[in-house]
């Protein structure tokens, strides 16, 4: 089970982990002097513009994709550290992973130390340690598989966690962290989609919480109401498309628009499920990247049609709408 930001944080703070203050929010709550965090499971949060500053339009923006904000003082960062405890499966310990480069692109950084907890005095910078004794504790409390800290900032000499993320054990079940979800939301979490239930009757399919969110404002933009956010992830399948077009096929909708950008995702294989999918429902498909050509060609020879531009689609779908 993945822990969103603020029950990471509630972790963080019952174990002695600094945190930046701030609280949850369920509805718009104007502090321009705040940054607002989508509480989606999601990564890479801020480049798709899921983190912003709590403006009013922001706030309405992010809470189409989330009906959970968590509104934090801004940090004066002056160094941010990457920190994580995790459990390797092939060495059957949990060991620590330490980087003086944090943030958005930890994934690219090249010098990761890795050192067994059980060796924590070789650790090479003793400021650190309290800090990994509290996640250590925490880890074995919680039965957790990670724990993770990206970015642990310096701050006015103090090491705050900026962002949390901790994975428990499936198989150990804790009461406090039960989500309220809708029947659809668990089923779409239950096979590794972000959805949320919106209000209208445009179904919305597409991959990247950045990419749904312009989606759903350019939809918007036309006069139209959602029916949902679904996020896909990267690299979908076959099997996951068609999961999709059933979880949003469930609600009553007079169209479904799908708005695909193939990085690790092939858009032949999302074309291959909506030609096998069988439905009354008008499909508006927008679908550029990784094998499009082909992806095109066969929704084209299917009787499919699809547009390059999603503000194109989105008008079409409005208008399915209002016919």
């Amino acid at each position: 089970m993945k822990l969103k930001e603020y029950e990471g944080k509630r972790l963080f703070k019952k174990y002695g982990i600094l945190i930046p203050k701030g609280k949850l929010i369920t509805s718009v709550q104007e502090d321009p002097t705040k940054l607002a965090k989508a509480q989606v499971l999601s990564g890479k949060r801020k480049k798709q513009g899921l983190i912003a500053v709590a403006t009013r339009e922001n706030l309405k923006r992010l809470f189409k994709c989330s009906d959970e904000l968590l509104l934090e003082e801004k940090l004066q960062i002056e160094k941010e550290y990457y920190l994580a405890l995790t459990l390797d499966k092939n060495e059957k310990e949990v060991v620590i992973l330490f980087s003086e480069e944090g943030g958005v692109e930890v994934e690219t950084v090249k010098q990761i130390i890795k050192i067994p907890y059980f060796n924590l005095k070789e650790f090479p910078d003793k400021k650190f340690l309290s800090i990994i004794k509290s996640m250590y504790s925490l880890m074995k409390d919680y039965n957790a598989l990670l724990v993770e800290i990206n970015p642990l900032v310096l701050t006015k000499n103090k090491l705050i966690a900026a962002d949390s993320k901790i994975i428990l054990d499936d198989n150990v079940k804790y009461s406090e962290f039960e989500k309220k979800l809708s029947l659809l939301e668990k089923e779409a979490e239950k096979n590794g989609m972000n959805y949320v239930d919106l209000e209208g009757d445009i179904g919305i399919i597409g991959n990247g919480a950045g990419l749904v969110m312009a989606t759903l404002d350019v939809v918007a933009f036309f006069g139209g109401r959602v029916a949902n956010f679904l996020d896909l992830g990267g690299g979908a399948s076959i099997e996951k498309m068609k999961k999709a077009l059933d979880l949003v096929l469930k609600k009553n909708l007079k169209v479904v628009f799908i708005n695909i950008f193939g990085g690790i995702t092939r858009c032949d294989d999302i074309a291959k499920a909506l030609v096998d999918y069988k439905t009354d429902i008008p499909l508006v498909v927008r679908i550029i990247g990784t094998n499009d050509k082909i992806a095109n060609e066969l929704l084209s020879e299917n009787g499919i049609e699809t547009y390059d531009s999603m503000e194109e689609c989105a008008e079409i779908a409005v208008k399915y709408v209002n016919k």
